[in-house]
């Protein structure tokens, strides 16, 4: 019996950006949690659904809603802090996408690398994220996280 996977044949894009924070990488690092951003991104809601330590961690769990997709699972794949964090989000069946971020800390401020990878199951679902994060969306979304680190570290 010659047995063979399916395939999708998938689409897979990219995003990615890079900006300052004007704080040490020790302090920006823990702002990168789910329960954290409730801090300084003033729309953000989550469910946490695990994590040991109450904050993030490798393989802590949460859930957010969002647009046009509905609730969206995401999982800490990997927690080096404070240098790297990276998430894996699934919405449903029809898409995940990789959140890496990375920081680099610089005489006393920390260059944060914003990196997204858009995997799409279907046509329609690649459509709806390219829609939804399209280089214009995605820019818009990065300069709202920079002034909203910006903004928190001024208060701080």
């Amino acid at each position: 019996m010659d047995r063979k996977p399916l395939w999708l044949k998938g689409e897979r894009f990219e995003r990615k950006a890079r900006f300052m924070v004007p704080a040490p990488a020790a302090e920006v690092f823990p702002l990168l949690c789910p329960v954290r951003e409730y801090d300084w991104i003033p729309d953000w809601r989550c469910r946490m659904v695990y994590s040991k330590s109450g904050v993030a961690e490798k393989d802590a769990v949460f859930t957010t809603v969002e647009k046009p997709f509905g609730r969206v699972l995401w999982t800490c794949a990997l927690f080096e802090p404070p240098r790297r964090i990276e998430y894996l989000l699934a919405r449903g069946t029809l898409a995940s996408i990789r959140l890496e971020l990375e920081l680099a800390e610089e005489a006393g401020r920390t260059w944060l690398d914003w990196t997204m990878r858009f995997t799409a199951a279907s046509p329609l679902a690649a459509a709806l994220l390219r829609r939804k994060m399209s280089e214009k969306a995605f820019t818009a979304m990065i300069r709202d996280r920079e002034r909203q680190l910006a903004e928190y570290f001024e208060r701080a």
